[in-house]
């Protein structure tokens, strides 16, 4: 195994210019690396993959807390690789692992865990290039207003082309799925939420089908039981019996690929609330599902599917992080297309499931949706949920006078 020392001498990382040319004022495309159809985050290409660990200061020979300096566009499924390599790992990390660092942590990328912040919430400082070609480099110390806006920044205030992220000793996770009845589980979560910190659970709408999903952290030396290829329970795997697996924690947090020929396409919304309006929120959609059985196209359908699933987060002082403040549950409903991968669920179906009933049910809850997902926000909606909305607004002024970097989401959800 790479030790800290070899990785930093292997991937060195080139410095970030302090200047460059000035770029003509006006809209200029920069390619958009983030999660969502609509989101504006940007990064830099995909070539960009310079990685350099170092050790924050610790007392001891054997640090428990590192840093990594990565250029934006690497890729995460890259960063974890390398950083394992090197004896590291992502606290934690979403689902998903084709995107970039920077995509991923603009829009808000989250995994699941009550005690565990998202992937933005990881990172220590960051260098971003703004609209007049400048580099200006955010910490907590040094420009803690870009620092406090740009974490999730939503590539509204310039290119995000390299960043510090907070990295911890690597840790295999035992993962368990559980399959559960929807009855049972509802009224065990209490209990269960408070054992468990890295736990979520989804169900199949209209079945009484549901899974539990719990990782635990295991000692290293424990034998791998290999978690890719990911399988999870669903309406066409469904099983009675536990799936377990045991392996280094990004395999036991994400999906090999994304891109797996044997996953359907699909389309998701996701809401966050606060952690105590969780089971009401949770038991509303649900009624909001039954009241629309009979005009669901997909609820008996085998050429499309549907899923619903709840995860976890802890509050965190980004600006326009959708944690901002409040510790949270997020409800995610997916609307998934035949399994040929032709197409994604029908776009009236994820309309009826989500624009009239979870994001609208989500409001009366204070419900923030996910920035890099589907949904039909705008300022009006948005800026009464996030305290910092304006102070972000003056910062992008600030960092963008002319709107460079602005695309039709942005001016939509921003109000610009």
């Amino acid at each position: 195994m790479l030790n800290l020392d070899k990785l930093n001498r292997i991937l060195e990382l080139p410095p970030v210019p302090r200047a460059l040319p000035h770029h003509p004022t006006g809209p200029v495309t920069v390619p958009t690396t983030g999660r969502g159809m609509e989101s504006g985050a940007v990064g830099v290409p995909e070539t960009a993959r310079g990685v350099h660990v170092q050790h924050a200061p610790h007392p001891t020979p054997a640090p428990r807390v590192a840093t990594v300096l990565v250029e934006a566009g690497i890729r995460v499924h890259t960063l974890n690789e390398a950083l394992l390599d090197a004896g590291w790992a992502l606290e934690n990390t979403g689902a998903i692992a084709e995107q970039s660092v920077a995509g991923a942590t603009q829009t808000g990328t989250h995994g699941t865990g009550r005690l565990l912040g998202s992937m933005s919430s990881q990172i220590v400082s960051m260098a971003v290039m703004l609209a007049n070609g400048t580099v200006v480099n955010a910490s907590a110390e040094a420009s803690p207003d870009v620092y406090n806006a740009g974490r999730v920044g939503l590539g509204a205030l310039g290119v995000v082309v390299a960043m510090r992220i907070r990295c911890v000793p690597a840790f295999k996770l035992r993962r368990v799925a559980m399959p559960y009845p929807l009855d049972a589980l509802l009224r065990d979560l209490p209990r269960l939420t408070s054992e468990y910190d890295r736990l979520q659970w989804y169900f199949t709408p209209y079945t009484n089908d549901a899974t539990l999903l719990l990782r635990t952290v295991v000692p290293n030396d424990t034998p791998i039981v290999p978690c890719w290829p990911l399988r999870l329970h669903s309406r066409e795997t469904r099983s009675t019996a536990n799936e377990t697996c045991i392996d280094w924690s990004f395999k036991a947090l994400a999906h090999e690929s994304a891109f797996d020929s044997t996953r359907a396409l699909y389309t998701e919304q996701e809401i966050f609330v606060d952690v105590s309006n969780a089971s009401a929120f949770a038991t509303a959609f649900l009624r909001y599902q039954s009241s629309v059985a009979t005009r669901s196209q997909c609820a008996h359908a085998t050429n499309c599917s549907l899923f619903t699933g709840v995860r976890y987060g802890k509050a965190d002082n980004m600006w326009m992080s959708p944690m901002f403040q409040r510790d949270i549950a997020v409800v995610s409903m997916i609307v998934g297309g035949p399994t040929d991968r032709s197409q994604s669920g029908p776009a009236a179906e994820f309309s009826l499931f989500t624009r009239d009933g979870l994001e609208r049910i989500g409001a009366k809850f204070g419900g923030r949706p996910h920035w890099g997902k589907m949904n039909w926000a705008t300022a009006a909606d948005l800026r009464p949920l996030y305290p910092r909305f304006d102070d972000f607004l003056r910062v992008r002024q600030e960092l963008d006078p002319t709107g460079m970097f602005l695309n039709a989401y942005l001016r939509r959800v921003l109000g610009l």
